[in-house]
């Protein structure tokens, strides 16, 4: 790849790792409510299920899902349900000393799983990432494909420890049971329940 090319990758993929979405609302809110370890645990999460969703593209089984409504709608509504509970969740949850100390056991796994279970995210590896591939490279498309992959999720992965740095001091600045930790809570569970709707009735 060129030097220009790379860069615009680079950039790129900095940029998309920026915009606020399901995974990144989960890394930010975890990271106020329980602090900085289960924000980089929940960025953990994230980093293993893209590199799913990575190796779905690799494999060419984006293919499927594009000539598969029904799959790509089953897995869009589970995706979507599972967003819609962890929001009602977040919403309900308790605040205070204890709800802010306790540390989620299935943070890295309900991480991965909001990131595996989005069929829109292996659409955008494989649009996204297709553009800089070179069909005559000695490197077979698949291959450049998982390489191209691994790098952008290390980018987005970067993207979420900086998201996580910076909301950390936030969090020693509010009280535990306070109305701005509250306030935050019912927003980030809102949010979840508003994208897991539009998840499940978006075509």
């Amino acid at each position: 790849m060129l030097p220009e090319k790379a860069l615009f990758f680079g950039l790129t993929c900095l940029g998309f790792g920026f915009i606020p979405g399901p995974a990144l609302l989960q890394t930010v809110s975890l990271t106020l409510q329980h602090g900085r370890r289960v924000g980089f645990l929940s960025a953990l999460g994230i980093h293993l299920g893209a590199f799913f969703q990575i190796c779905i593209v690799a494999l060419g089984a984006v293919a499927v899902l594009k000539t598969s409504p029904m799959l790509y709608h089953v897995l869009k509504g589970v995706g979507g349900g599972y967003l819609i509970w962890l929001g009602i969740q977040r919403i309900r949850a308790p605040v205070g000393q204890d709800a802010a100390i306790k540390v989620p056991n299935n943070v890295v796994s309900s991480s991965a799983f909001i990131e595996a279970s989005n069929p829109k995210s292996a659409l955008f590896y494989f649009s996204f990432l297709l553009q800089f591939t070179n069909p005559d490279a000695s490197l077979g498309l698949g291959w450049q494909l998982f390489l191209l992959g691994a790098c952008a999720n290390l980018l987005f992965s970067a993207a979420d420890v900086f998201c996580i740095l910076l909301a950390h001091p936030l969090r020693a600045r509010v009280s535990p049971g306070g109305p701005a930790l509250r306030i935050g809570q019912i927003l980030a569970g809102t949010l979840f329940v508003v994208l897991g709707v539009m998840a499940i009735i978006s075509n």
